[in-house]
């Protein structure tokens, strides 16, 4: 795994398939132009994170995924939509229309260049 930066933090993703959460670090990887690495993903349930403080910390901006960040640890997918009422991070698997596994909100997948990722330190 690659060396975190002081500013490294823990957002939440949830499985599309199992509906189970599991967390995802994340790094910035330039600061001027908010890009951001998901670097990791583990099994950790949804009172444990918000006792970490997972959900305390906003940020805006784009997503690439680090060379070796595993997928969700439950089905080992990689590609992710974020929910567009929710914003939850959810597997994708290609689809155009999906529904999120933690809202029920259905929607057609766009591609976007940013994204709003909530977490907190770890």
């Amino acid at each position: 795994m690659r060396k975190l930066t002081e500013e490294a933090f823990v957002t939440m993703g949830v499985c599309s398939r199992c509906k189970k959460p599991f967390g995802i670090t994340v790094d910035r990887v330039d600061s001027r132009h908010n890009q951001y690495v998901f670097v990791w993903a583990f099994k950790v349930n949804a009172e444990q994170a918000h006792r970490e403080g997972y959900d305390t910390k906003s940020v805006h901006g784009s997503v690439v995924l680090d060379d070796e960040y595993p997928g969700c640890p439950y089905c080992e997918e990689k590609r992710f939509y974020t929910c567009g009422k929710c914003g939850s991070i959810v597997c994708w698997y290609g689809e155009r229309e999906v529904v999120c596994p933690k809202c029920g909100t259905s929607g057609l997948v766009t591609e976007v260049e940013s994204i709003d990722l909530k977490g907190g330190e770890f």
